[in-house]
C-alpha cells in the first residue's frame, strides 16, 4: 500500500497495524478515537508539529506486524472520549440546543455519582461531559443514561448549536429554538465527509457564533441568513454568506441541499469551508440554490 499525506491514519493501520506505534511516538495517543482514525497523515502531522515527509518516510519503513500490547490497550469504549490521564473517558450525552428538563439532569447527575466520575462538564457545544468514567463503567453508564451515545466525534454532525431566539430572549428576531431542533431531529449524526458543526441565532448578536460553524443561520428581522465554510480550529475561517431573507421552511431545504452536495463532493476529513475554498463560493451556491431562491436575495 502506498502511503500519501491524504492516507487516512485508520487506513495506515488497517493495512499494517504494527504503525500504530509511530503515530504514539509522536503524541497521537487515541489512536481508537473516530476523530483521530480519520485524520490524513499530512494532518495527524500538522495537529502533532511533525514534518509530514519525515512522517511518510517513518511509516513506509515499518515492517507488518500486529499492534503491540500497549496500542490494544489504548482501543476504547464506543461513544467515549479518552481524557488526559489515558486511563479513564468522558461520555457525552446529546441535548439538542442545550434545552432539557429535570428528570434528564437528575439521570446525569445519578450516573456520575454511580460511577464516580471526577467531573461533570457544561461543553461549549450545549452538552453535558460526564469526565473520568473507567473503559469497564461506560457501557453501563450509557445503559443507565439510557440513551444512544451521542455524536460528539467522528466524520459526522456533531452539534447544533441553539440561542434563546424569540422563545425566551427578547431580543430575538426570529424562532431559532424551533428551527435548530428541527435541524437537530434530521441531521444529528449523519455520517459525513468531516466533521460538521451548526449554529442557529435569533438575531445578528449571534451568541450561538453562526459565523464560525461549518453552516450558520443568523435571524434578521427580514427572516434567516444561511453562511456556510466556517470553522474555529487549527485554522480558522469565517463563513461566507449563501443567502438572505429565508423563511425556515427555505431554510430547511437548502440546508439539506447543502449536506447532500458536501456528501457527494467533500473529500475525507475535508471540512466544508475547504471544500469551498477549493471548488469556489460560486460552485456551492450555484448547485445549492434554484432561480427561485437566488430571486428572493
Amino acid at each position: 500500500m502506498e502511503i500519501t499525506k491524504d492516507t487516512t491514519v485508520e487506513e495506515v493501520i488497517k493495512n499494517n497495524p504494527k504503525t500504530a506505534a509511530i503515530f504514539q511516538e509522536m503524541g497521537m495517543k487515541c489512536l481508537g478515537c473516530p476523530s483521530a482514525a480519520g485524520e490524513t497523515i499530512a494532518g495527524a502531522a500538522e495537529l502533532h508539529g511533525m514534518d509530514v515527509h519525515r512522517l511518510l518516510e517513518k511509516l513506509q519503513s515499518v515492517d507488518k506486524g500486529e499492534l503491540t500490547a500497549e496500542t490494544k490497550a489504548m482501543a476504547h469504549p464506543h461513544g467515549a472520549v479518552l481524557q488526559r490521564d489515558k486511563q479513564t473517558y468522558a461520555i457525552v450525552p446529546h441535548i439538542p440546543g442545550g434545552i432539557t428538563d429535570p428528570q434528564t439532569l437528575r439521570k446525569i447527575a445519578d450516573v456520575a455519582e454511580k460511577y464516580r466520575a471526577a467531573a461533570i462538564k457544561v461543553t461549549s457545544a450545549q452538552r453535558i461531559a460526564i469526565v473520568g468514567l473507567k473503559p469497564e463503567d461506560v457501557e453501563s453508564a450509557w445503559s443507565d443514561l439510557g440513551m444512544e451515545p451521542g455524536a460528539a466525534v467522528g466524520l459526522c454532525l456533531r452539534s447544533v448549536k441553539i440561542c434563546p431566539g424569540t422563545t425566551f430572549c427578547k431580543r430575538g428576531q426570529q424562532d431559532s429554538v424551533s428551527l435548530g431542533l428541527e435541524i437537530d431531529k434530521r441531521y444529528h449524526g449523519r455520517e459525513l465527509p468531516g466533521k460538521m458543526k451548526i449554529a442557529v441565532s435569533g438575531c445578528q448578536n449571534s451568541c450561538s457564533e453562526p459565523a464560525v460553524r461549518d453552516i450558520g443561520i443568523m435571524g434578521t428581522p427580514k427572516g434567516f441568513t444561511i453562511m456556510v465554510g466556517g470553522n474555529a480550529g487549527l485554522r480558522p475561517r469565517l463563513g461566507d454568506v449563501l443567502v438572505e431573507h429565508r423563511e425556515p421552511d427555505e431554510v430547511l431545504e437548502i440546508v439539506d441541499r447543502i449536506l447532500d452536495f458536501y456528501q457527494q463532493n467533500g473529500k475525507r476529513n475535508e471540512r466544508i469551508g475547504r471544500m469551498i475554498d477549493r471548488i469556489g463560493l460560486e460552485t456551492l451556491r450555484s448547485a445549492v440554490l434554484t432561480t427561485s431562491d437566488e430571486k428572493l436575495n
